[in-house]
């Protein structure tokens, strides 16, 4: 995948999760919601790994 497929991907997951977060969807604070918690910040994690692997892609045919 180029940069900028990378970077959009990121961003459309992490819009997702912070759609899903503000809309109430989480259960972040609610007891036993552990595994809800750990998939959200492995989301978020994702997200923030793909939009950095975008911005930092080597451009094709750079040396």
């Amino acid at each position: 995948m180029n940069g900028f497929k990378l970077r959009l991907l990121g961003a459309g997951i992490l819009l997702l999760v912070l759609i899903g977060l503000l809309s109430g969807w989480s259960e972040l604070f609610a007891s036993g919601a552990w595994v809800a918690t750990v998939l959200q910040l492995g989301l978020i994690f994702l997200g923030l790994a793909l939009i950095y692997r975008g911005e930092n892609a080597e451009m094709p045919g750079s040396g």
